[in-house]
């Protein structure tokens, strides 16, 4: 059984409304694939989780776009606000990369493994580091001093 499958049953049982069976698939979820991903996160559906999600915390008020690929023991939550990152389209996250705060993170992003990032990320760009920098864009002109 895989990951989406379960998540996209309790996510749609969620948002109409089944809110206790709904938790049910959650809890079913941390115990099957150890992971956090509560059922009422914005998840397209053709996002991709790796190893059936092992290790992935997500915050509830997350929301990651289509064609996102995220790997093993990722994070992406808040830092000191209620505000969540925001994946774009097309975007691989890395193993044990963190993805933190109010921060908007553009299409065809590349988040490098290990990876804290905590500012926004450009389209089109590849972050890496501790903390994240900007190491490479395709034809996108990006202001050095927002990084």
């Amino acid at each position: 059984m895989k990951f989406e499958k379960v998540f996209k049953i309790g996510h749609s049982l969620y948002r109409s409304n089944h809110k206790i069976l709904a938790h049910v698939i959650q809890g079913f979820i941390r115990l099957r694939f150890n992971c956090d991903i509560p059922v009422q996160t914005e998840i397209a559906p053709d996002a991709y989780f790796c190893h059936n999600a092992f290790g992935v915390v997500i915050n509830p008020a997350a929301k990651i776009g289509g064609g996102t690929t995220i790997q093993h023991c990722v994070t992406i939550g808040e830092v000191d606000s209620h505000d969540a990152p925001v994946i774009g389209k097309n975007v691989f996250i890395g193993a044990r990369a963190m993805i933190l705060g109010d921060i908007i993170i553009g299409d065809n992003v590349k988040i490098g493994a290990g990876a804290v990032v905590l500012r926004n990320v450009p389209h089109n760009c590849t972050a890496v580091g501790v903390p994240a920098r900007i190491i490479g864009e395709s034809g996108v002109h990006i202001n050095k001093n927002t990084f």
